[in-house]
Formats: structure tokens, C-alpha cells, sequence
């Protein structure tokens, strides 16, 4: 009887401990559930290269199915809801930018992937999305997995998406996404009066004098900006909107004065050039 009670006695006092082991497993396995993604893309080489790279560094991550083309992708992911689309850029037929025309809204991440394409990269930059150049850096890879795990807010993401969609079609620009140390802000590029360089980043003045401190350097805005004619890259310093320009003042070796008495420095080797775009 004795032996019994000390038996029970054990079994209650170890209970807690029991069900705190139960608990710290249960959490353990739901950190360790796997993400699901696919794999699009139109070379089959290309498809098991990634596949081996996510399976010998992203181990977090489970590729459910390759698809080479779009149509493929759009069945593929409504049939398995994926987390995650390895999205390869040029494709025939359909590109991987124009997936994004069979959902309305997407609930699932897309990490593009490209080799070098200079139309792809400019719709990146003004997106500012992510991508990874092929052939696809590991330390990239992971940390593109890395971002996804960290939730993103759908409604910014989905406007990332669709100045991706635009940019793609080669319209005008309009519109780009600056990312900043806590944000990314949505702005309309007639919006600008100069972006000035700030060290490693970027201010950006607008015309209802707001600033904004952009985490890229003056040298990406000005890729960025180059499909649009109305950006000058007045000075190693400064681009400017020539739309929101209000007079040269030729003292002092000339600068330039924008609407709001912001006065922004002209060099030399740009002078003849400024004065050509300001009188056609």
C-alpha cells in the first residue's frame, strides 16, 4: 500500500513537469512546420537547380510541385494554396509578371527570380520587391526565405505588386515604392521637386514640402527614374523634376531654382545639357 501511495504521489508531483515537456513539444513542432511553396519556371534545369539549393539551405521550406509555364502555376496554386511561388521572370508565352493578372488579389509570396533582363530590373526598382539574379546567390536565397517568414502588411504588399504589373507593361511612370527604415511609401513621381543624395540614402523633397529619407542611394534612384524624361541628374549631389524648376541663376558659377526657393547646385559638365531640356 505503501509502495502504491509513493507510486501516485511521484505521478502528481511529476504531472507539471509532464505537461510543460508536452507543451514545449507541441510549440516545437508548430515552429518547425514546414513552409510550402512551387517552383515556376521554363527550364527544367533551372527548376532542379532551385529545387536542390531550397532543399540543401532552406530546409524550413517544402516544394510541393514544378510547373514550367504560367497556366501551369495559376492551377498548381489554386489547387495547393502554396506560401510561397519561385517565380522565374522570362517565360514564353506568358511572363511571370503577368501571373498576376489571374488573381485579383494575391495571398501568397512571390520571390521573382530573373536572369539579367534590364525591363525586369527596372520594374523591381520601382516596386521595391525583391528578386533573386540567377544564378541564384545561397546567401540571397535564404534570405529572401528569411523576409517571407516575416509577415508582411497585404495591403502594401499588393500595391508592390501592381507597380510591378504596370511597370512590366512599360507604361509611363507614374508611381514608385521608397522604401525607408520603418516603411514604404507609395509615391506619385509628379509629386517629386529633387531627390538629394544623403551619404548611403536618399532625401526626397515633395511638393507639399514633406521629406522623406529613402534607404537606397541616390545612384538606384537615378536607374529607377531614367525611363522618365522629366529627371535630371543636375549634380553628383541632386536630381531634379524639371517640371518643378523655376528659374537658372547664372551667378556664382549658375545654380538652379526650384518652385518652393529650394536652390540646387548645377556642375559644370551638366550645364548645356539642363538648358537644352529646359528650352524644348
Amino acid at each position: 500500500m505503501k509502495a502504491f501511495c509513493k507510486c501516485i504521489n511521484q505521478t502528481i508531483y511529476q504531472l507539471p513537469l509532464f505537461e510543460s515537456l508536452h507543451n514545449i513539444a507541441i510549440t516545437k513542432s508548430l515552429m518547425q512546420k514546414k513552409l510550402t511553396a512551387i517552383i515556376v519556371d521554363d527550364e527544367e534545369k533551372a527548376r532542379n537547380m532551385l529545387q536542390l539549393l531550397v532543399s540543401e539551405h532552406c530546409s524550413e521550406v517544402e516544394v510541393l510541385v514544378h510547373c514550367k509555364n504560367v497556366p501551369e502555376a495559376v492551377a498548381a496554386i489554386n489547387e495547393h494554396q502554396p506560401q510561397i511561388v519561385f517565380l522565374d521572370v522570362d517565360m514564353p508565352g506568358y511572363s511571370g509578371f503577368q501571373l498576376l493578372d489571374f488573381f485579383t488579389e494575391v495571398n501568397f509570396e512571390i520571390i521573382f527570380t530573373t536572369a539579367f533582363s534590364e525591363y525586369a530590373l527596372q520594374a523591381f526598382r520601382v516596386s521595391a520587391i525583391d528578386f533573386l539574379l540567377k544564378p541564384i546567390d545561397i546567401d540571397e536565397l535564404i534570405n529572401a526565405v528569411e523576409k517571407v517568414k516575416k509577415k508582411k502588411q497585404p495591403g502594401t504588399y499588393n500595391k508592390q505588386l501592381n507597380l510591378i504589373r504596370s511597370s512590366s507593361t512599360k507604361k509611363p511612370l507614374e508611381c514608385i515604392a521608397i522604401s525607408t527604415s520603418n516603411s514604404i511609401e507609395f509615391v506619385q513621381i509628379d509629386e517629386i521637386v529633387v531627390l538629394q543624395a544623403d551619404r548611403a540614402y536618399t532625401k526626397i523633397l515633395l511638393i507639399n514640402e514633406q521629406e522623406i529619407i529613402a534607404s537606397k542611394n541616390i545612384k538606384e534612384f537615378e536607374e529607377t527614374l531614367a525611363v522618365s524624361p522629366v529627371f535630371f541628374r543636375a549634380h553628383r549631389s541632386c536630381i531634379i523634376n524639371l517640371k518643378q524648376v523655376l528659374r537658372y541663376n547664372k551667378t556664382e558659377g549658375g545654380n538652379i531654382e526650384m518652385k518652393g526657393g529650394l536652390i540646387v547646385p548645377l556642375s559644370k559638365d551638366a550645364k548645356d545639357e539642363f538648358l537644352q531640356k529646359m528650352m524644348l
